[in-house]
């Protein structure tokens, strides 16, 4: 038995074709004098066993021993014998004195994921953009320069991490027909990722990036060395998530309507039943009533409203005022209430009422007919009376002459 130890940077020059030469070479020589050859290859071997395991009829056998949550595990790819093949198992081990110790076989549970996983498991493929142009922090990494080179790369990846970028809310769609397709050809085992680089996805965005196969969506506001944590706690995961047929119909559901700004009774109950039953609860949206505080009419509340976002619509019913709020999520509700008002929400309000969709459908159609006043033509207060002539401010010379 020949036991050689080996840098993994050795290995790292041999192209693919002279790999296979020098595998085979040692291989026939092996056999020929009844030999066992045992390398063990010290370093950075992420890439270097995606390399092996093409070479099965050449190495009896790929294994990897990596440290992973404070343990020690022990990874084999494959061992083939004359009793058979063994592979995709992963064993808990310790050092004991001098000697390395399994601890516990694989569970179940992480031996189907190991199942479902390649040899590329370590590997890490992703946008130059997504890492604020630090340089690749290991063999391990390849950076590409767009989503163009990064999706060839990544169709011939079976369980790597692939990480993109994104910075407009524009791209969203792109980006999900993109993240759909590679879910959809090349499994589960995939750890796809996307991270924000500037405040750009909603709520509805990251649900939609989510169920069309990303494993994780990173916010804007996580540093670099933060979201290198968390790709870390990803690592050996399996997507759980199933996958719809048609991506198209699915982006459909999460795009807010061609609607906003203020509408009348009859129109708001139209349009918030209709989103409400045709979302399928795919986006948690929110139908609020506001009380205005004395003093307050509801169209001088109104008229505090903007609206910038499609979806978002108001009407003026019963002497309240009706919000629906596209895609907002019941911890988001007061923040967007903040951005929707000039002034603060809570010196207009007594507070606010979240209602449900039968609540909706039982609005009273008295006013149903008639057009909400336009904020615009209403002034907030009186306009103030001329000021006292003595009041007005008259120029003074200072100094030189008299």
């Amino acid at each position: 038995m020949c036991v050689v130890q080996v840098p993994a940077a050795a290995l790292e020059n041999l192209e693919g074709a002279h790999l296979a030469r020098w595998c085979g070479q040692l291989h026939d020589w092996a056999t020929a004098g009844g030999h066992c050859v045992l390398l063990l290859c010290h370093g950075e071997v992420a890439t270097l066993a995606p390399r092996l395991l093409p070479l099965n009829r050449l190495c009896a056998g790929v294994a990897q021993l990596y440290p992973h949550r404070g343990a020690l595990q022990y990874l084999v790819h494959y061992w083939s014998n004359a009793e058979g093949v063994f592979a995709h198992r992963d064993f808990e081990s310790e050092w004991r004195g001098f000697h390395l110790h399994v601890m516990a076989d694989g569970d179940g549970l992480m031996a189907a994921v190991l199942a479902q996983e390649g040899g590329d498991r370590f590997l890490y493929l992703a946008q130059a953009q997504a890492l604020e142009g630090a340089p690749p922090f290991s063999p391990a990494w390849r950076l590409f320069d767009n989503w163009s080179a990064l999706m060839a790369g990544a169709l011939q990846a079976q369980a790597a991490t692939v990480v993109l970028s994104i910075d407009e809310n524009a791209d969203v769609d792109a980006l999900t027909r993109i993240v759909f397709h590679l879910r959809s050809e090349r499994g589960n085992g995939l750890k796809l990722v996307v991270r924000e680089m500037q405040p750009c996805l909603r709520y509805a965005d990251e649900r939609l990036l989510l169920e069309s196969g990303a494993s994780l969506v990173a916010p804007s506001s996580l540093p670099l060395a933060r979201f290198l944590t968390l790709l870390e706690t990803i690592q050996g995961q399996v997507w759980q998530g199933r996958l719809p047929q048609d991506p198209e119909r699915l982006i459909r559901l999460h795009r807010p309507p061609d609607v906003g700004g203020i509408v009348t009774p009859v129109q708001f109950r139209q349009l918030a039943g209709e989103l409400l039953d045709q979302g399928e609860g795919v986006v948690e949206s929110a139908v609020l009533v506001l009380q205005p505080v004395a003093g307050v009419s509801p169209v001088q509340a109104l008229q505090q409203l903007q609206m910038r976002r499609r979806g978002d619509f108001a009407c003026m019913h019963a002497g309240q005022v009706w919000l629906f709020l596209f895609a907002c999520r019941s911890d988001g509700i007061e923040r967007a209430l903040g951005n929707l008002f000039r002034l603060p929400w809570r010196e207009l309000f007594d507070g606010y009422q979240r209602l449900v969709g039968h609540d909706v459908a039982a609005m009273g159609a008295s006013e149903g007919g008639v057009a909400p006043p336009q904020p615009r033509q209403v002034p907030v207060m009186a306009p103030v009376a001329q000021a006292p002539s003595w009041t007005a401010p008259r120029p003074i010379r200072l100094g030189g002459e008299r």
